[in-house]
């Protein structure tokens, strides 16, 4: 909301969004609260224009529950400041920043530690072998730190509030876990590469491409890591991570790509590099 070029009126650029859809058939519908209850400020969220449309485009991410989270965090914050100054300008958020660096050098230097073999351990892993030999364990489960229905299945909607990741590797932000293995179509002369669907997978290529097995994986910032237990329970005995889902429901700020070569060793490819198969053969065909 901001001033306008007639000093009487001003610009706001909000909207004022139904969490629950007001009419059947709009983005998640309760058939169980009233009229009065969907024409309720508590059904309502403020939102901007491109995060209004956003959360109405992919339901099974932004739910009921991450909505009503959203707006009750901008309540809260918003009740904490009502009658403060802001002080110095910039200083409170120098100070929260630098807290927060010094926490995020603390659990990697922690998490680094407990995950990773000794160094006399390390030191004998042969050469050329996975990133995965380094680590004492090679599994984590993921919890939401609010989540409470561990250990049995999440039916509710979205990303799962836990599940088992395979670790990969450190990245410099945080922990690279891997969530599943494809097959890729890898040009060995310009290196762009395309996942193939399993009818792709049964086609015959030219002799300069090659099909290989590639990683997917996921990265989880120290940010987004809260607490850890290195000890499991009798449901799973791996570490267990109690992470923040603050990047779009999920604890994932960013995902990678690895080619399985010479058995294990994981080479990384550039996505910049990824392509649909009939674009990369059809680039193939003109060089």
């Amino acid at each position: 909301m901001g001033p306008q070029s007639d000093p009487l009126k001003v610009v706001n650029i909000g909207v004022a969004a139904h969490i629950t859809a007001a009419a059947r058939g709009g983005p998640r519908f309760d058939l169980n609260i009233t009229e009065k209850e969907r024409r309720c400020a508590s059904n309502g969220i403020w939102l901007c224009q491109n995060c209004a449309k956003l959360v109405d485009s992919d339901l099974d991410i932004y739910s009921v529950e991450v909505l009503r989270k959203w707006k009750g965090g901008a309540e809260e914050e918003a009740q904490k400041r009502l009658g403060k100054t802001k002080g110095r300008r910039g200083a409170p958020s120098q100070k929260k920043a630098i807290t927060d660096l010094k926490r995020d050098q603390k659990m990697r230097d922690d998490l680094t530690r407990d995950l990773l073999k000794t160094g006399p351990e390390r030191m004998r892993i042969p050469t050329g072998s996975s990133r995965t030999a380094k680590f004492s364990h090679t599994e984590v489960i993921i919890h939401r730190f609010d989540d409470t229905s561990y250990p049995d299945v999440d039916k509710g909607p979205g990303i799962s509030g836990w599940f088992l990741l395979e670790v990969l590797d450190f990245y410099h932000g945080g922990l690279e876990c891997i969530i599943g293995m494809e097959v890729a179509l890898i040009d060995t002369e310009t290196r762009k590469w395309s996942f193939l669907s399993d009818h792709q997978n049964k086609f015959s290529f030219p002799p300069r491409f090659s099909k290989e097995k590639v990683f997917r994986s996921v990265r989880i910032p120290w940010r987004n890591i809260l607490h850890y237990d290195m000890s499991g329970d009798q449901h799973y005995p791996q570490p267990h991570l109690y992470c923040a889902f603050a990047d779009s429901g999920t604890p994932y700020d960013g995902e990678g790509f690895f080619l399985a070569a010479g058995g294990r060793y994981e080479y990384e490819l550039n996505s910049e590099d990824k392509l649909e198969l009939e674009n990369m053969l059809r680039l193939a065909e003109s060089s």
